[in-house]
């Protein structure tokens, strides 16, 4: 993919009939097309932090604390997305900052059924999640209680990130894959026009040197196809 888009680039900036319009917009993509790449290998650490945050009754629980770079909406769907499509469990929204999985069995942690809460909360430069893993109602894993379990919460909470990563890093390929095919139509018209514009050139090349010819009026029609040919190449 990387390649394919340096390759169509490079032979974009090097073509002398591009239009400047359709120059700036290829550089503008290629300049965000830089920047996804760079912050996505930048916030693709799959640090968390182990934390005791108050759940929605303001109870404090050990918790898995995991940071993105997205908003709390965007964080909540891909949170949705983790659940339904790696353990076929949905997500229930008790209100915008919080979602809770209801008696579920999340293999990689525990064989025992729990409830599975993740809090939202805004921050500066987007969002922090916290995890937290409870198998009855006043009982949430911690370091006092099935540390074990909780240990192994990590891994799921990093699981989530690789998954949030992705889908936000496939979203965004899409947009700018859509985005260049635009571009590129835009480049095969203007093309089009060109060599049609070339073609009526020469057509008045020849006239011009046929007997007879009204070289004037053939002088200035030609020069007027010369700025026509220039204004598509500017």
């Amino acid at each position: 993919m990387i390649t394919k888009l340096n390759t169509f680039f490079q032979k974009l900036f090097l073509s002398g009939t591009l239009h400047l319009s359709l120059r700036n917009s290829a550089k503008t993509l290629l300049f965000f097309f830089s920047i996804l790449f760079s912050n996505f290998s930048f916030s693709q650490k799959l640090e968390v932090e182990k934390k005791a945050m108050k759940n929605e009754e303001g109870i404090t629980v050990d918790s898995w604390v995991a940071h993105v770079d997205q908003d709390v909406a965007y964080s909540t769907t891909t949170l949705a997305e983790f659940l339904k499509k790696t353990f076929n469990a949905k997500g229930e929204k008790k209100n915008k900052n919080m979602m809770l999985v209801s008696k579920t069995t999340f293999s990689e942690i525990s064989n025992l059924r729990m409830d599975m809460r993740a809090m939202f909360a805004l921050e500066s430069g987007g969002t922090a999640i916290a995890f937290m893993f409870s198998p009855g109602y006043d009982l949430h894993f911690g370091e006092e209680f099935r540390k074990e379990e909780f240990a192994k919460a990590e891994e799921f909470v990093k699981n989530f990130l690789r998954f949030h990563y992705k889908y936000f890093y496939d979203e965004q390929t899409k947009k700018i894959q859509s985005k260049l095919k635009d571009v590129q139509g835009d480049i095969l018209s203007n093309d089009k026009k060109i060599e049609r514009n070339n073609t009526s050139m020469r057509d008045y090349e020849t006239k011009m040197t046929a007997e007879g010819a009204d070289v004037e009026k053939l002088r200035e029609k030609k020069s007027k196809l010369e700025k026509r040919k220039r204004k598509h190449c500017q």
